[in-house]
């Protein structure tokens, strides 16, 4: 027992050179700092584990004493050599060398979520330790919870009273018999004591629930990343689909339709379909990144504050512009009106002027060849006035934001369309002042050919070779284009010999290549020892002869043989 004796009171001595050392550490000459304070927590702990493992080896000693042994005997005088630590341990926080008679209670620990900070030992007002230790717990979990402040402080205000406050808030009330049953030599020392305890437990559980807090937002932050990109990659997949589908199913997909008239083909809803899944698309996507932008910065304190703006800067012009289209909404409804109206008219016009082209309508004001321009012109007349004319009539205003989209798209028009729109005014004379009409001959960059239509852009003309020629309005005006009317001109040359006499070879070529369209041009290109060319220029009806076969007669008639060319 003996043995066991000097074992704990070396034990004892052990745990008072700890809490001396921690105590010079937590107080450095330069004012202290974090450190100091994790070490007077730890110089704190090192006391109470001094002082419970005095009393155990107080507790051994008692029992020691029961036995009558001769080596035990001296057990008394070595405990007052190892009580001497303990005493200066209980003195250390106050700095007294006053000895304590008293033996340490155990006492009922004062616990911040269920880390043990103080305890008390003694009763006051009737109320016991176990029930004083649990309602200082309440209380120091409550001062926690509710403040931020570590400033704890001792108010001795009252004589033989000691409170312990959070700020505040009261921790716990002190008497001189807490202070006595634990072993100190006074009831400040004591304060300050469970006081120091209190400020090192709430830095320590503040320090705790800091890094727990940032382990966890950081554990957030992965795991709604990963969220996030499934949600990503799963949008992507469904408009994958949705896109598949609508490629596939054609047929399921009807034609839009106001009535009996015909909106949008089928290909045309299709297609507008499809465009709507990818703004869908973009849409929700950016929508699930700001959530998660905004939800990882508002998780961390010195971020919170982005969070706010961020969500401010989106959100902000967000609900003015829903606020402006819920006050626009009537008049874009008015608009979406106007708008079908006006593609339903223009579809009427088309489809009307072409029965008209097609000879299924007939109309004494407008000629079936003029049908398709004329249709041409009264839809830019409309597509014109309801931009012009039309938006001031529905927004109330002439200075509205219709009426100035109206101006600017008829400037962007009229700048981009600058060829397109010369070709049409000078289409615009060429078929309603009736310089070429349909099925006359033309001639043009040497190609001579029918015109099969006229429109306010192009003729079309079908030349000898079974294609059609395409000549913009525009291009007339810096190449000359031959009218030849509803007959076609036939140019060749013939050589004759040149001993034959020319006068008469002339009269002969022109007697042969008239006929009732008029007198063919004969010009002699060259002569000499070879044969005499000629070009002749001759109009004639595609039903009747042609020139040469009928040239060609005539001179073997005359006796006249042809030449060759030299």
């Amino acid at each position: 027992m003996h043995t066991r004796s000097l074992r704990g009171w070396s034990v004892v001595l052990c745990l008072f050179l700890l809490a001396v050392a921690g105590r010079a550490w937590a107080a450095p000459p330069d004012g202290g700092s974090a450190d100091a304070t994790a070490a007077a927590h730890i110089a704190a702990h090192a006391h109470d584990a001094a002082v419970e493992a005095a009393a155990d080896v107080q507790a051994l000693d008692a029992t020691a004493d029961a036995e009558p042994d001769a080596e035990d005997a001296e057990a008394p005088d070595a405990a007052e050599e190892a009580a001497a630590p303990a005493e200066s341990v209980s003195a250390a926080p106050s700095a007294s060398a006053a000895p304590t008679p008293h033996a340490i209670v155990e006492g009922s620990p004062v616990r911040l979520h269920d880390k043990r900070v103080f305890a008390i030992r003694g009763s006051l007002g009737g109320l016991g330790a176990e029930e004083r230790a649990r309602r200082a717990s309440a209380a120091l979990e409550r001062a926690f919870d509710e403040s931020d402040t570590d400033d704890v402080r001792v108010d001795e205000s009252k004589p033989g009273l000691a409170v312990v406050l959070v700020g505040n808030r009261p921790i716990v009330e002190l008497t001189q018999e807490d202070a006595e049953a634990a072993g100190d030599a006074s009831l400040s020392a004591h304060a300050a004591g469970v006081g120091e305890n209190i400020r090192s437990a709430l830095k320590a559980e503040r320090t705790r629930r800091a890094v727990s807090k940032r382990v966890f937002s950081w554990s957030l932050v992965v795991l709604t990343a990963l969220l996030a990109f499934l949600a990503l990659r799963r949008t992507h997949d469904i408009a994958e689909r949705a896109r598949k589908w609508v490629g596939d199913n054609p047929k399921r997909l009807p034609a839009l339709r106001i009535g009996s008239v015909e909106v949008l083909r089928p290909a045309a809803f299709q297609g507008l379909i499809r465009i709507a899944i990818s703004l869908a698309l973009r849409a929700l996507q950016l929508t699930l990144l700001y959530l998660w932008l905004v939800f990882t910065l508002s998780l961390f304190e010195s971020t919170r504050d982005v969070s706010a703006k961020v969500t401010g800067f989106v959100l902000t012009p967000l609900g003015a512009l829903a606020g402006r289209i819920a006050s626009a909404l009537p008049l874009f409804v008015v608009g979406i009106i106007a708008i079908i109206v006006v593609g339903v008219v223009l579809r009427f016009v088309r489809l009307f002027f072409h029965s008209v082209e097609v000879g299924e309508t007939h109309l004494v004001w407008v000629p079936a060849d003029l049908a398709g321009p004329t249709g041409a012109v009264v839809r830019l007349g409309i597509v014109i006035g309801a931009l012009v004319l039309g938006a001031p009539l529905v927004t109330g205003t002439d200075e509205g934001a219709a009426a100035r989209a109206g101006m600017v798209v008829l400037a962007s028009l009229g700048l981009a369309l600058v060829p397109i729109l010369a070709s049409l005014a000078t289409g615009f004379s060429t078929v309603f002042w009736r310089r070429m009409r349909v099925g006359d001959f033309i001639s043009f960059d040497g190609r001579q050919g029918r015109i099969a239509s006229l429109t306010l852009h192009e003729v079309r003309v079908h030349d000898g070779e079974g294609s059609e020629l395409r000549i913009p309005h525009l291009l007339t005006l810096v190449k000359p284009l031959r009218v030849l009317g509803p007959y076609p001109l036939a140019t060749f040359e013939v050589v004759v010999d040149p001993k034959a006499e020319q006068g008469k070879v002339r009269e002969l070529l022109m007697q042969a290549g008239a006929s009732k369209h008029g007198e063919p041009r004969v010009r002699l290109l060259s002569i000499d020892a070879e044969g005499a060319l000629y070009e002749i220029v001759a109009k004639r009806a595609l039903d009747e002869e042609h020139p040469a076969t009928a040239i060609t007669r005539a001179l073997q008639e005359a006796g006249i043989s042809l030449g060759r060319r030299n």
